[in-house]
């Protein structure tokens, strides 16, 4: 007889003997991929949601997520095709604002203190016309001008609720 008896005492009663070594294997990954998803889950459950702003925050900062997943999807994807279609140019509008410490940095090493100089560096940085903030701007009048008047009040209450949520979160 063989030594069946002795295996099947040490294992638990709900354990299945796996014969090969990759169903051990593919039960882990299962295990892992399932852990993962469920993690997920739970981290959006806690932490209110998904993340408020759509894909390109810094570029369209002020609209949240949460206004494009209300809208119906062929709405949505009028909209966010703005977004798309402008998403290159404001790609550039970045890497030039990612220069613009570098200007600062060079008005700062001239011998002299040129305040002029300085504050050009500054204001293509953060006000200019050809900044990222600029750029997100003009995105974001295309896609509010679009809007129904019933979508505008509803953007407007995401916006509060999503500054709402902030709030909450920076009292804890």
């Amino acid at each position: 007889m063989t030594d069946d008896t002795s295996t099947a005492a040490t294992r638990l009663g709900f354990m299945p003997h796996l014969k090969s070594r990759w169903w051990t294997v593919l039960l882990g990954l299962s295990l892992m991929a399932n852990l993962v998803v469920a993690g997920v889950l739970l981290g959006h459950r806690f932490n209110g949601g998904f993340t408020d702003r759509i894909t390109h925050v810094s570029y369209v900062q002020m609209i949240p997520r949460s206004f494009f997943a209300g809208l119906g999807r062929e709405r949505r994807k009028e909209l966010t095709d703005i977004i798309r279609i402008r998403s290159k140019d404001l790609r550039q509008l970045r890497e030039v604002s990612s220069n613009s410490p570098l200007q600062l940095a060079t008005a700062l090493e001239q011998s002299t203190y040129d305040p002029a100089a300085v504050k050009i560096a500054v204001d293509a940085f953060t006000t200019g016309s050809g900044s990222l903030a600029a750029g997100g701007a003009q995105v974001v009048m295309e896609i509010v001008e679009q809007l129904t008047p019933d979508e505008r009040k509803s953007l407007a209450a995401a916006i509060r609720q999503r500054a709402e949520n902030q709030g909450r979160r920076k009292r804890k």
